[in-house]
């Protein structure tokens, strides 16, 4: 498998000054895809970025919805002029190898339709959802490296057209979907009166 993630960073170490916007113009097709990624990446390390996880999951959540409607980046002008430091791209850079080692090896079913519009659709759906999840501030182990490893192995497989990688992450965010529908009835029967 070829690993396009890895490759498009590299392309982006090349730029002077790291913004959104000189990702969305260097990359072109899939610029929403890594913009996506980049915006989960300090998630999977072993140590996230605090107080990064609403902004970080807003701006997965306008990809998500760009992929379902636009099929092109969506970003507010603030967005775009988003500076990245060196020091956070090189952080960002070491947690995307380690992705892709991980993919690499679970990656097995490439096939074009992964790349259709419905397949689109679907996905930009789960990586809405996922981000949702992120953006909330839950005080629970966890909760941004599961949500973040679904847009993730999404991102990663309509990059590589494999649809192994994007069931695996469509199948987090059911998951996710699920523990949030049970965890709302259960607290709504262990506290009635605050819903």
């Amino acid at each position: 498998m070829s690993s396009k993630l890895t490759q498009h960073l590299h392309e982006l170490r090349q730029l002077e000054v790291i913004t959104l916007e000189n990702v969305i113009e260097s990359l072109k097709d899939e610029a929403l895809l890594i913009v996506c990624l980049v915006s989960i990446l300090p998630f999977l390390q072993p140590i996230p970025l605090p107080g990064l996880s609403s902004l970080l999951g807003i701006v997965s959540l306008f990809q998500g919805i760009g992929l379902i409607f636009f099929r092109k980046p969506l970003l507010s002008q603030r967005m775009k002029k988003l500076v990245i430091s060196r020091k956070k791209f090189e952080s960002l850079c070491f947690a995307a190898e380690k992705l892709v080692k991980v993919t690499d090896a679970i990656s097995f079913y490439s096939h074009p339709v992964s790349n259709s519009r419905v397949s689109h659709i679907f996905c930009g759906i789960g990586i809405t959802l996922a981000a949702a999840f992120l953006c909330l501030p839950l005080p629970i182990p966890l909760s941004n490296f599961v949500p973040a490893l679904s847009i993730a192995l999404i991102c990663i497989g309509l990059l590589e057209q494999d649809l192994f990688l994007i069931s695996i992450g469509m199948g987090i965010v059911s998951a996710l979907i699920g523990m949030g529908i049970f965890s709302f009835f259960f607290l709504a029967e262990k506290i009635p009166h605050f819903f």
